[in-house]
This record gives C-alpha cells, structure tokens and sequence, in this order.
C-alpha cells in the first residue's frame, strides 16, 4: 500500500475533492450455508454483482478487487491478519475473526449460516472509509497545513522571538505519520463497462481453497481511482 498520487495535492481544498463516494460488495467462505471453494465463492458474488433488481447499486462499474485465500486455516490467518493491521475492512475481520475461532473447534462443530446470506452493496459517503486511506487523507493534510503555516510562521517569528519553543512543539505535532505500507492481498483491477461484465471477471478469481474472503471496491473511474493508487 502506498500514499495515493491523486492525494499529493497542492491545496486542501482539491485534497478534499478527491475523496468521492463509493460502493463496496464483498462475502467470505463462513458466509455461506456450507463449506465452498473460492471458485464457487466467486460466482456467489458475481451473481449478486450482475443482480439488476438491488435497489442500492452503482452506475458505473469500474473496480478494485480485493481477495485472499489458502488451502490452510492458518495460512488464511496470518494473511488477514497481517492486511486487518493495517487495513480493516469488515469482511475481511469477519473472516479473520471466524477463522481464528475455528481453530479451536473440530471440523463438525463449524457454526455457519443455515440459509444463503443477501450479499448487499454497500455504500460509503466517501473513499476515506477505508481506514489506510483515512490515515493517508490525515497526513496529506496535516503536510499542507505545515506548507500553508510556513509563512505565516516566518512573519510571525520576526515579532514574536518567544514563539520557538511554541514552534518546535507544532512542528512535531505535524510530522506524526499515521500511514504505514503494508502487505498485499491480491488485488485485481476492473474496467468493465456493466454490471454484467463485472461479474464475468469476479466469476474467474475463485481457485479450489477452502479459505477465502472477496472485497470489491465499484465506481467511476474518478471515484475509485484513490482506491487504485492506494493498493498498486
């Protein structure tokens, strides 16, 4: 993960503009009435994708894909656990937090849903819900702000001699960083024109691991372009 290009703005006014609304849709291996391979997660999703009648949905279907999967439990663990550090998103807990409890049960004793789960779009008012993205929109701000203070900080300091250790104070308390690089996830880049066509390239990410979690990020090209940048 990486500080987004599109959030290296000059002021705080576009670094602001570039935060746009997006839609999320995502589900995991125990959220399903039965154990399923990652193939078989893929065409739930997808099919819940091309689904025409949600009434909550995107337009535009340009996308960030997220997935994660592994033959082994642990395995399984130690990736989700590693990306949640740095990146919670909730089905991605959701399965980090269920995988982690089933390591202590027997294969039989799996709780997991008795009927299909509706997978639903999500929406969310702006990109910065992503929580890497929110530490990354934080520090962008925090720099311009250091930037825009720089002259004013200089005229003030030929009146006011006093204001050093004041100065040196707020300086440290700007050059906190909250963003921090992190492992990848598989990541797998969208520029379908339809719902439709979307589907059809979630419906091929899925392989025969029993351990699985898909996120995918949707919008215009504008919207998720943060998305993008973050995770290339």
């Amino acid at each position: 993960m990486q500080i987004p290009l599109s959030f290296k703005t000059p002021s705080r006014e576009a670094l602001n503009a570039a935060c746009l609304n997006v839609y999320t849709i995502g589900l995991n291996c125990y959220q399903t009435p039965s154990l399923i391979t990652a193939a078989a997660g893929s065409q739930s999703l997808a099919s819940a994708v091309k689904d025409m009648t949600r009434q909550t949905r995107p337009n535009t279907f340009n996308a960030v894909i997220l997935s994660c999967s592994s033959a082994h439990i642990d395995d399984f663990i130690n990736q989700l656990t590693a990306f949640n550090e740095l990146c919670p998103l909730p089905i991605f807990l959701h399965a980090e937090q269920h995988a982690k409890s089933l390591v202590t049960l027997d294969t039989d004793k799996m709780k997991l849903p008795t009927t299909e789960q509706s997978i639903e779009w999500q929406g969310l008012r702006d990109c910065c819900g992503i929580t890497a993205l929110s530490h990354a929109f934080v520090d962008q701000s925090l720099k311009l702000v250091s930037d825009e203070g720089v002259q004013l900080i200089s005229d003030i300091d030929t009146a006011l001699n006093d204001a050093a250790q004041l100065k040196s104070a707020r300086n440290s308390r700007l050059s906190l960083s909250r963003f921090k690089a992190g492992p990848h996830i598989s990541i797998t880049h969208s520029n379908a024109q339809s719902a439709r066509a979307l589907g059809q390239q979630i419906e091929l990410l899925g392989n025969n691991d029993k351990h699985w979690a898909y996120c995918a990020f949707v919008g215009s090209t504008k919207q998720i372009t943060p998305i993008k940048e973050l995770f290339s």
